[in-house]
């Protein structure tokens, strides 16, 4: 099927459109940049260089996504953006490419971010991430799959999201958070407030499934023990269980430590 670009809109020729691609009045999409079939450019979007969007993505007015780093160490060197397929970006929204630290910034598939979002350079978004309005992200920040955000929540950069956290509106994360959290409370003194049961619930676990992770929480954060003798024991209690090992695994590999739960 055909491209439809608005007469107002600009299109470096170097730019690659795939089909049934729309670009709205006023779009301007720079060289090296990659549209996959069925994305639609609404009206005042900027698509900056070096950025790689998949299918079936829709971004709204005013969005600014693959522009260069906000990092006074950028020195112009290249970097990419890459966007999988089946993206909301709603207006307003800012994603910044990456820098000679990582080279990239990548954002899976199925995620929305809301009116003003922001994701830094070199951010890791794993796959089905929904962001409320105002999220905003640091660089070199990674967030698993299936991972949700109120709004106006802030992450600081260089922390990480476990799959299937939720974190909730005001958020000012500072740590890392682990798999399955639901995650709140005043600014300055966020913790896990418990499992992410609607989330969960939602994506297929059943409730002993939940039940599990409530208690592997338990064990985390009950007693103490240090935090490696937690995670040993966890390994014993739930030898080869999937979940465990993604929370064991987190852990093991954090390195702004974590926040807890008080039980």
């Amino acid at each position: 099927m055909a491209v439809t670009i608005h007469p107002t809109a600009l299109v470096n020729s170097k730019a690659e459109l795939g089909e049934n691609v729309y670009v709205g009045p006023f779009s301007i999409i720079e060289k090296n940049s990659v549209i996959g079939d069925g994305s639609r450019i609404v009206s005042n979007v900027l698509i900056g260089e070096n950025t790689i969007i998949g299918k079936n993505c829709n971004i709204f007015h005013g969005a600014v996504i693959g522009t260069i780093a906000q990092d006074l160490k950028y020195k112009g060197e290249e970097a990419w953006l890459k966007i999988g397929d089946n993206n909301i970006f709603r207006e307003y929204c800012t994603i910044n490419r990456g820098t000679i630290a990582n080279g990239k910034t990548v954002i899976g598939n199925n995620c929305a971010f809301l009116a003003y979002c922001h994701v830094g350079h070199d951010c890791i978004i794993g796959n089905n991430v929904i962001a409320s309005n105002t999220l905003n992200i640091g660089g070199h920040v990674t967030v698993g799959n299936n991972v949700g955000f109120g709004g106006v929540a802030a992450v600081h950069q260089f922390c990480k999201v476990g799959d299937f956290a939720y974190i909730g509106a005001y958020a000012k994360v500072v740590k890392d958070i682990i798999p399955f959290a639901l995650v709140g409370g005043e600014v300055g003194s966020l913790k896990i407030v418990g499992i992410n049961k609607v989330g969960l619930e939602r994506n297929g676990f059943d409730s002993k499934r939940r039940r599990k992770i409530i208690n592997s929480y338990k064990i985390l954060f009950q007693g103490d023990g240090t935090v490696q003798e937690s995670i040993e024991k966890l390994s014993k209690e739930f030898p080869g269980d999937e979940d465990i090992i993604s929370i064991v695994n987190f852990i093991k590999n954090s390195e702004r430590g974590i926040y807890k739960m008080n039980i």
